[in-house]
């Protein structure tokens, strides 16, 4: 009689594959916690300064207010925009520096031969691993997000929360920006099979995409548009300002320089006021920038599962 072999249940795929990958988890959550001890500690010291600087409690359109946040920038902005762009740029980074190695180390060492004949097949042990490394990916990004959003709040009282910086930081687009990079990164590693090549696609990814998302971004929704008759900066409310066009008396669009030709500030002020003209703003209203965030993050997230799948794919179909 010929022996049949069974295939393991997933469950012991998942616990195999995170033995053989504990090395790579428990070293992200090491990076991770230090970064976030890191982010906690300079947060607090820069939200302390914002809060003695009275700018939280203030009207944000009052000039004394604007006085009160340009102290605030003089005093504590240099960190917060010297650690933005390194935070900008580590945070889908991760992915690349996970995923690369998963499989294209595997093939580099040769170690793809013990483990797709432990019984669970190619396919399932490649699933299993991805699997169980992404979401544990996942859930630090989305952690790491949170952490994020709070420690960007003195940004988003300038800038805004559509501020392209602090809108890629907010977890839901953290979560699909890690995922395409780790998805790109491991697709990587499968067909090229060397790791440092795969971190480097997978980094690209992470570097490219915000980029080509900003790009349509403001397009999500059908913008808003509102005719307004003052020059002078309006409460701010956290719409996300596309465009700003002027109209003259008789209703007619007029070019930015025709506008501005006409005088002073103080002259376009009366100008705007009472004079017949009109500014017109095309914007994004403050409510919808979560929904915002959840249609970047779902196509974020679809592309990533997407090369997931992909790799998945490739090494079934490719000989060792």
């Amino acid at each position: 009689m010929s022996a049949t072999t069974l295939a393991p249940p997933r469950s012991a795929v998942l616990r195999a594959a995170g033995l053989r990958h504990r090395t790579t988890v428990l070293t992200l959550l090491a990076v991770m916690a230090a970064l976030a001890l890191a982010l906690l500690l300079h947060g607090w010291y820069v939200h302390d300064g914002l809060e003695r600087s009275g700018a939280t409690s203030c009207d944000p359109a009052a000039d004394a207010c604007l006085a009160r946040y340009k102290t605030f920038l003089h005093g504590y902005g240099a960190s917060l925009l010297t650690i933005e762009p390194v935070v900008h740029v580590l945070g889908g980074a991760f992915g690349a520096f996970v995923g690369g190695p998963l499989l294209a180390r595997e093939f580099e060492h040769g170690t793809v031969r013990f483990a797709w004949t432990q019984g669970a097949g190619r396919s399932r042990w490649t699933a299993g691993t991805v699997t169980l490394v992404g979401g544990v990916l996942v859930l630090v990004a989305a952690l790491f997000g949170v952490l994020l959003r709070w420690w960007s709040a003195p940004l988003t009282l300038k800038d805004g929360g559509f501020s392209p910086d602090i809108f890629v930081q907010t977890w839901p687009v953290m979560i699909g920006r890690v995922v395409v990079s780790f998805g790109v990164a491991v697709l990587a590693g499968a067909v090229l099979r060397r790791t440092v090549v795969a971190v480097g696609v997978g980094l690209a990814a992470s570097v490219a995409l915000p980029f080509v998302a900003g790009a349509f971004r403001f397009h999500y929704q059908q913008p808003l548009e509102e005719p307004v008759h003052t020059m002078r900066a309006m409460a701010l409310d956290g719409r996300w300002l596309g465009e700003v066009w002027f109209s003259d008396p008789a209703g007619n669009r007029i070019s930015n320089d025709e506008f501005y030709s006409q005088g002073d500030f103080a002259r376009l002020q009366k100008l705007v006021h009472d004079g017949g003209y009109t500014v017109h703003q095309v914007y994004q209203p403050a409510n919808r920038f979560w929904p915002f965030q959840f249609i970047e993050a779902g196509w974020m997230l679809a592309l990533g599962i997407a090369a997931c799948a992909a790799a998945v794919w490739w090494v079934r179909r490719r000989a060792v």
